[in-house]
């Protein structure tokens, strides 16, 4: 405390101005933070130390036998710098087979590298900033500067662990929410709404369709309690998307109880959201009580709107007032009145007999088609009345937050497995699970 007495001296006795104030508070932090490092770097050097004798010179982990090796000397990134230690390793019995070090795992050392709290900043960071604007932020705030590769492991490490209870928390916070949306007060059952997307990310070797899938909870005003976000990867028939949704879903089911909850499901008319539909949630069954559930599906309301815009061009010219409001019209229909989608469709076939096409018979019949086809999942203004939502905003807002807005900012192609990583850390935290996630795993030490 000599050198920070010092400094005080210097400071208050000198002229006080914006600099020698920043000047002396960054060295504050510097000598407290050193003092900080060497408290954690000599503590744990003597834990192992201390209980020498008592080292035991094999033990039995999952299966697998291992025998006291030699004391080796470790390096790990902490929140108040780099510390090294010695520690005893025990190396497998089975040739080839990598050792273990009984200490790193119960301080819970991520990838030999990182303590378990800076770990922690570092996987919030990984999952909004590139790499390298991570580390710079790692090196900023802790004076650690992990190389490429062990920042690489560190997130590898963290991803999976994250990944391994990310949906039986996020299942654990959905009921939390159902029980919340259950004290509100209002004239609707509990909605619960499912939602599912596919977007389009830069992976090697060519931009393929990543999956999203959102559960939200309503009240009974139809005020959303809360979103939990699941993503994937590009992956053929998104078959792992399919399962994680559908075990998240069946878990709430048997979390929240018997009591009823509205079931809604709203998407676009893509494959994979239509599948879904009809090959999943139209043959649920109740998990306790093991009933067919009722699920409604409705056709995103803006999606619609976008065919609606497109009849109106073809009818009436791209760009044109006529155009603007006939669409405008259309949507109101669309949106308030009942059978609205028919009375749509009604009118853009009467104005094609009377004036005939500005536009191409092409977009007309495509537009058209589409409205007919889906016409059974346009019954937006009967939604309306019962409060179920029509729109799929929250779900084409997740493919922006859990992968545009991420995997975009480096501008580089992403292995499946890599961009994984990221997308993992970033749905636990867009969730607001992160720290359900984080407590679950530090409070559950391996058992050596």
């Amino acid at each position: 405390f000599g050198e920070s007495s010092q400094r005080y001296n210097l400071f208050s006795t000198a002229e006080i101005t914006p600099a020698s104030t920043d000047k002396f508070e960054r060295r504050l932090e510097r000598i407290v933070r050193e003092l900080a490092r060497l408290v954690m770097q000599r503590t744990i050097q003597e834990i192992e130390s201390i209980h020498r004798d008592q080292t035991v010179s094999s033990f039995d982990l999952d299966g697998e036998s291992y025998r006291r090796n030699r004391r080796t000397a470790n390096t790990i990134d902490t929140r108040f710098g780099p510390i090294s230690y010695e520690r005893w390793y025990f190396q497998n019995t089975q040739a080839r087979t990598p050792g273990i070090a009984p200490l790193d795992v119960r301080l819970g050392i991520v990838a030999g590298r990182m303590s378990p709290a800076l770990a922690e900043v570092t996987g919030r960071l990984a999952a909004d900033l590139p790499q390298q604007a991570a580390r710079e932020m790692l090196a900023e705030r802790f004076s650690v500067t992990p190389s490429v590769e062990a920042y690489r492991r560190v997130i590898a490490d963290l991803a999976t662990q994250v990944r391994s209870v990310h949906d039986d928390e996020a299942t654990r916070q959905l009921i939390a929410w159902i029980d919340e949306a259950r004290q509100s007060k209002g004239k609707h059952d509990v909605l619960l709404q499912v939602g599912r997307d596919g977007v389009f990310v830069q992976s090697r070797p060519c931009w393929e369709e990543a999956s999203c899938g959102t559960i939200a909870v309503y009240d009974r005003n139809r005020k959303r309690v809360g979103t939990i976000y699941l993503g994937q990867m590009p992956e053929s028939e998104q078959p792992t998307m399919t399962r994680r949704l559908t075990e998240v879903i069946q878990g709430v089911l048997r979390g929240a109880g018997a009591e009823a909850l509205r079931l809604r499901y709203v998407t676009d008319a893509g494959c994979h959201p239509q599948a879904y539909y009809r090959d999943v949630l139209c043959k649920m069954k109740h998990p306790l009580t093991g009933r067919r559930l009722k699920w409604t599906w409705c056709v995103d309301f803006f999606h619609a709107c976008e065919y609606v815009s497109q009849l109106a061009a073809s009818l009436f010219g791209s760009g044109t007032g006529k155009a603007h409001a006939w669409a405008k019209q259309q949507r109101h229909t669309l949106r308030h009145e009942n059978n609205g989608i028919k009375k749509v469709i009604a009118r853009a076939a009467q104005q094609k007999r009377r004036s005939g096409l500005k536009g191409t018979k092409k977009d007309f019949d495509t537009a058209l088609n589409y409205l007919k086809k889906y016409k059974a999942y346009m019954d937006y203004a009967e939604r309306r009345k019962k409060g179920d939502p029509i729109g799929s905003g929250i779900t084409e807002a997740g493919c922006k937050v859990i992968f545009n807005q991420r995997l975009k900012q480096s501008g580089m192609r992403w292995h499946r497995v890599t961009g994984q990583y990221i997308v993992d850390l970033r749905t636990a935290n867009r969730s607001g699970i992160w720290d359900r996630i984080w407590k679950r795993l530090i409070c559950s030490p391996a058992d050596l």
